[in-house]
């Protein structure tokens, strides 16, 4: 979703509309969704700090999955993660509107400026040259994890960690969608990484570059692109990275963009909408990223079993296992039914199963769990 600016009588009215991808058109829309009043003059943002950061934004249909500095300006928070930070706007031209007027792409915001409504803003100095988003508050965490594939012989795993299916524990589960992260130094080692973030970093690994513009030396994998490119794994959509003809930036689909391959693309990097790939994509560079770094493509079911009925005084955790958004082991990865149970405060069984029994005898269905906790990611995301 994002802020629509409209000129009406020297007044400027703010509307909130959703961006999608209708199938029968075959092309983007976006739809009225809310009367957000007449616009104030935005006050100038005061208290920018410069941090090691990453940030992002929900709801939206296009991102920046490869930003170009780890630094990043803004109206920071003092929490280390959260919500609510507000960044400058950074403005670059990307041709005419179908007037021959000028008009600019700010790629912070990811929207266009150069309307008249934004013309004539900029010429009263109420609001300079910033885009209708420039107020939005954005998801940021500072001092990120970053993981080089180099230093972990043992391999990584990072998954898009979704809130569990079934949860009889006192314990909340996550809102929306983490990042967790599995890493091991040397092969068959323990792991020195098990855990949930907010969001992760890699960095360029000295013996492969991460994807096929070699200047590029990170990639951020944010809770928007991993899920996006989770759900485009489970539902077998055909998966790409498409670079920009004119800035050479790899392109990423979310929102409905993400669920319905298309060939036209437009650019989060510098607002230029005549990109074409050869067949309908959803395009994303942690497709590249994977396609780089994976060892073992193969899955394998787990063989174990697991009866809960054998635990009728103890609390439970289950998840359906997902694929990893990337996995760097020789070993295929595992699928399965993860479950966790305690026995009071005491974690007794951590593990992913074949098949697992519930309490009423019935098995439990991969599907129906993955459909779920899908579901739960979606309603809290905020």
């Amino acid at each position: 979703m994002r802020i629509k600016r409209e000129l009406k009588n020297n007044l400027t009215y703010l509307y909130l509309v959703e961006e999608g991808y209708s199938t029968e058109k075959k092309r983007g829309e976006t739809r009225k969704i809310k009367e957000l009043g007449v616009e104030e003059p935005a006050k100038p943002l005061n208290g920018m700090t410069e941090e090691f950061a990453v940030v992002w934004a929900e709801g939206r249909t296009l991102g920046n999955a490869v930003p170009f500095s780890e630094r990043v300006i803004g109206q920071f928070p003092e929490e280390a993660s959260g919500s609510g930070v507000i960044l400058p706007c950074d403005i670059v031209p990307c041709g005419k509107f179908r007037n021959g007027a000028q008009r600019w792409w700010c790629r912070t915001h990811q929207v266009h400026w150069g309307i008249k409504a934004d013309l004539q803003q900029a010429a009263q100095g109420d609001r300079g040259i910033s885009c209708s988003n420039s107020t939005q508050r954005m998801h940021y965490t500072k001092n990120p994890l970053v993981i080089n594939p180099d230093d972990y012989l043992g391999g990584i795993g990072i998954w898009a960690a979704l809130p569990s299916a079934i949860n009889t524990t006192d314990e909340p589960d996550i809102d929306g969608v983490l990042i967790h992260v599995h890493a091991r130094p040397y092969s068959q080692g323990k792991k020195s990484i098990d855990n949930n973030y907010p969001a992760v970093v890699v960095t360029s690994s000295d013996s492969l570059p991460l994807i096929a513009n070699t200047l590029i030396k990170r990639v951020v994998i944010a809770p928007p692109s991993a899920l996006a490119y989770l759900e485009a794994l489970i539902e077998n959509l055909p998966l790409g990275t498409l670079y920009c003809h004119s800035c050479q930036h790899p392109h990423l689909d979310l929102g409905d963009f993400a669920k319905n391959p298309h060939k036209k693309h437009f650019c989060g990097n510098c607002g230029v909408d005549s990109n074409w790939s050869k067949e309908p994509i959803v395009s994303s560079p942690l497709y590249e990223l994977a396609n780089k770094l994976t060892k073992n493509p193969d899955f394998v079911e787990s063989d174990r079993t697991l009866d809960l009925r054998d635990y009728q005084d103890c609390q439970i955790k289950v998840w359906s296992s997902t694929p990893a958004v990337l996995w760097t082991s020789h070993l295929p990865q595992e699928m399965g039914i993860h479950v966790h149970i305690y026995q009071g405060k005491k974690k007794i069984v951590d593990d992913s199963f074949g098949k697992v029994t519930g309490f009423d005898g019935s098995s439990l269905e991969r599907e129906k769990l993955l459909t779920t906790m899908l579901d739960k990611a979606k309603k809290t995301a905020v």
